[in-house]
């Protein structure tokens, strides 16, 4: 236990992957430990996109969109072989919002993130365009591109390349607890094995206060709320390869998108949940999610269409809204305890997981200064 770490990362999803491989590539010694497989949870239960959150525009939320938009840049530019542009096609409904509403929205998203090489959005003919795949009083539809990238491997690509830099990463290895003995953090882990650190940082996405609270014994100042976003999959519902944007009468939208080839994915669903634990999809979702594919496309499913499903749990900062309109923004908690720093990460997507990164090494610069270099992710390549 002689080595003293400069960070410790308490979570191996995309947040903790990230911090890790951007802090190793500068120089620090990092240590990152996880009680599953890196990647294993939230962090591949998404919708599998890098993108700018068209819907937030609704919120108002503009910076978090433009810098989700400069994101979905560079995260594309870096991570090419596992990513591609998709198009997606929102068809226009009267009853849910104006046409004028949704191409001032896209003109925004085409323009907030600065230069781009994601092509730009227009106005389509449906019944010219795809007569076979929508029902035919859908007439017009709006198409934009976002990525589509496979987020499990965008996770362990980051632990990779940190490993690559001489960081430690453990896998299947919960922390069981964490505290300030002789001026540093010392971390004791499932293998009975301790690790000394300058820097504890708390990564660990839904379980981010019950790791505060019962391992590192402090209470948390942020409340949050557990909103499971749940996906069913299919065979593939049509031969071309688009995705669609559907509108609902609750004003919440979700995604048909091609999915490995042979199937399309179906989502996501928000409903609160009290435990992190509970990442199942329920009846209820499950209707709703073929209910809204039903409303549109003139192949119509029933539960016996679904191959499979999955569900994440996204831990978002309590602010008493709509569980859809709460923000997807990341919040940073700095505590100082007996004079060490201890970095608490709330939210946060995965689109904006590398400037997180930078963020959390730019925060946490002073008490690092044997740190080598600047900001770097944005240049190098994830292999």
């Amino acid at each position: 236990m002689s080595k003293v770490f400069d960070l410790f990362i308490i979570g191996g999803g995309i947040n903790g992957a990230g911090i890790a491989r951007d802090a190793a590539g500068r120089g620090l010694s990092v240590c990152l430990a996880d009680k599953g497989e890196v990647g294993g949870a939230t962090s591949s239960w998404s919708t599998k996109l890098i993108h700018g959150g068209l819907r937030y525009l609704e919120n108002y939320e503009f910076k978090l969109v433009r810098e989700s938009l400069k994101e979905r840049e560079i995260v594309y530019k870096i991570a090419k072989h596992i990513s591609k542009p998709i198009p997606f096609i929102i068809p226009h409904t009267d009853k849910i919002r104006p046409a004028w509403l949704i191409k001032f929205g896209l003109l925004l998203y085409d323009n907030l993130g600065g230069k781009t090489t994601i092509p730009k959005s227009k106005t389509l003919d449906l019944n010219k365009k795809f007569p076979s795949i929508l029902k035919e009083k859908y007439k017009t539809g709006f198409q934009y591109y976002d990525i589509q990238i496979d987020d499990k491997k965008l996770t362990k690509l980051n632990a990779q390349d940190a490993k690559r830099n001489k960081a430690k990463i453990l896998e299947y290895n919960k922390v069981k607890k964490a505290e300030i003995i002789n001026n540093e953090w010392v971390i004791s882990l499932q293998n009975r094995k301790k690790i000394k650190s300058k820097v504890l940082i708390n990564a660990s996405g839904p379980w981010i206060n019950e790791t505060l609270h019962k391992n590192i014994k402090i209470k948390s100042k942020n409340k949050i709320r557990l909103v499971k976003g749940s996906h069913i999959i299919t065979k593939k519902l049509y031969k071309e390869d688009v995705a669609f944007t559907f509108q609902n009468t609750d004003k919440r939208i979700i995604f048909v998108i091609p999915y490995k080839k042979k199937f399309s994915l179906i989502g996501t669903t928000e409903v609160e949940v009290k435990s992190p634990e509970n990442s199942v999809i329920s009846k209820q979702e499950t209707q709703y999610l073929i209910r809204s594919v039903n409303n549109y496309l003139n192949k119509q499913i029933s539960k016996k269409d679904i191959v499979d499903t999955y569900s994440g749990i996204r831990p978002l900062i309590e602010d008493f809204k709509e569980a859809s309109k709460v923000t997807r923004d990341y919040v940073f908690d700095l505590q100082i305890v007996k004079k060490l720093p201890l970095l608490n990460i709330y939210g946060g997507k995965l689109t904006t997981y590398r400037k997180l990164s930078e963020k959390v090494l730019l925060d946490l610069k002073k008490f690092l200064p044997k740190t080598k270099k600047g900001p770097w992710t944005d240049k190098k390549k994830l292999f």
